[in-house]
């Protein structure tokens, strides 16, 4: 985030300069046309209005890049390597209804549970569906250094009812996120097997896949 925060303000500086620039121009030539004692400089219109354009065509990229900044610090970095970023713990199963009670546990840095965050989850199925959305820089911005960016979508059962909504916001849209970020992808991490009660699940998520596995 942080080189994008510096493209956003040499974009400014420059926009600025050159709207400037222009300005000082025809200021100057207002000021002096009349005058015969003052060699005065010649307004280029096709010039002076393509800086101008130019200018403010700079500015508003770089508003656009400071709102997608700002849109972008509430979501978590998709980390380099393969990394635990929440827990799944199965609270109660009902093998005669087929309910299935889960707790989900957003990590720390260190792995460790923020308590809380957790969330408790009331479905059904044998098994869970964790849903992860992952946004990440067009191919001509990947020298903005971040891997990435991830929210979680939803925890439900295997059997699709009783989704939980996990989401805390919207992908930053508008031109300055069509115009930095590629089109979102959904990842779906499941167990490889039916869950019993007391099952905890580490989820993890890497820069190809999310994945959980049986502690």
């Amino acid at each position: 985030m942080f080189r994008l925060k510096v493209l956003v303000f040499i974009a400014v500086v420059l926009g600025v300069f050159l709207v400037s620039f222009v300005a000082q121009r025809c200021w100057i030539w207002l000021k002096t046309r009349k005058r015969d004692d003052v060699e005065t400089s010649h307004v280029v219109p096709v010039l002076d209005f393509s800086l101008l354009a130019l200018g403010g065509m700079v500015i508003w990229f770089a508003l656009e890049g400071l709102m997608l900044s700002l849109g972008l610090s509430a979501f978590a970095q998709v980390p380099p390597a393969r990394q635990k970023i929440a827990e799944i713990e199965v609270g109660r199963t009902d093998p005669v209804s087929g309910q299935l009670t889960l707790l989900f546990y957003p990590v720390d840095a260190a792995g460790q549970r923020r308590r809380g965050y957790h969330v408790p989850v009331f479905t059904s199925g044998k098994r869970f569906e964790l849903n992860v959305e992952v946004f990440k820089w067009r191919a001509m911005w990947s020298w903005l250094g971040e891997t990435g960016f991830f929210q979680y979508v939803s925890l439900g059962g295997d059997a699709g009812a009783n989704i939980k909504d996990l989401k805390f916001g919207e992908k930053p849209a508008g031109v300055g996120g069509a115009m930095f970020l590629a089109p979102s992808t959904n990842w779906t991490a499941r167990p490889g097997q039916d869950v019993r009660e007391g099952d905890v699940f580490d989820v993890h998520l890497s820069g190809e896949k999310a994945e959980v596995t049986l502690r």
